[in-house]
């Protein structure tokens, strides 16, 4: 299977696992799982190796989150196509309207197991910071990965933001403010809208034919015109 053929496969999948998480949290099957690995988080030994996190968790806040937005654009612009940053900035604030969305539609409480080190208000599935950090960094990391950068800098890059989406979903229940499933299915909504991201753009070149079809050694190819 070719990565074209893959990737609305991914998508589709990752649709799937975010309604079954929903039927999950709504049916209360999740309830065992989501209370074991809050304990587990929240063990008194491990607070003082966890308590970063209270910092990490704004790099998934909304206001982040914008100015994420506003880096992906200004990237795109210098790296080129400026298409693409357009759409990375467009693709985070329709993430942000349809997370909002989906709480609504869920309707699920935030977790009352323990006691909350922050306080939030709203709806808890998905997890907003979740969600959002996965597309806003997941967004700039296909970027990155596009960029003339030296490969070994650009994978030390793309690492360093998978390190940071993955603390950012931690943080959201260390601090007591979702459920490991919340966050599950953020990081899941937002590996879906990062596929489509990266699919969609791949189509949006700047390359005249002729460079994309050397970049393509599967492009068909025309015979230059004969003399006269």
């Amino acid at each position: 299977m070719n990565a074209r053929a893959a990737v609305p496969i991914l998508a589709l999948g990752g649709v799937a696992l975010v309604v079954l998480l929903a039927v999950a949290v709504t049916s209360g099957i999740s309830d065992a799982f989501d209370h074991a690995l809050i304990q587990a988080i929240r063990a008194q030994e491990l607070h003082d190796l966890l308590a970063p996190l209270r910092t990490i968790t704004e790099l998934g806040s909304t206001g982040t989150v914008t100015v994420v937005a506003v880096l992906t654009l200004v990237v795109g612009v210098l790296i080129g196509p400026w298409l693409h940053g357009l759409i990375g900035a467009v693709a985070i604030g329709l993430a942000s309207l349809a997370n909002q969305g989906l709480k609504a539609m869920i309707g699920r409480a935030r977790p009352d197991l323990l006691d909350p080190i922050v306080e939030e208000r709203g709806f808890s599935f998905p997890s907003g910071h979740s969600a959002l950090g996965m597309v806003a960094w997941g967004i700039l990391g296909v970027l990155v990965m596009r960029s003339r950068l030296p490969t070994a800098v650009k994978r030390a890059i793309v690492v360093v933001l998978a390190i940071l989406i993955i603390l950012i979903g931690l943080s959201r229940i260390w601090l007591g403010v979702h459920y490991p499933t919340d966050v599950l299915a953020g990081w899941t909504a937002g590996a879906v809208i990062v596929l489509i991201y990266a699919r969609v753009t791949r189509r949006v070149s700047p390359e005249p034919a002729a460079v994309a079809v050397d970049a393509d050694p599967a492009a068909q190819r025309s015979d230059p015109p004969g003399a006269g």
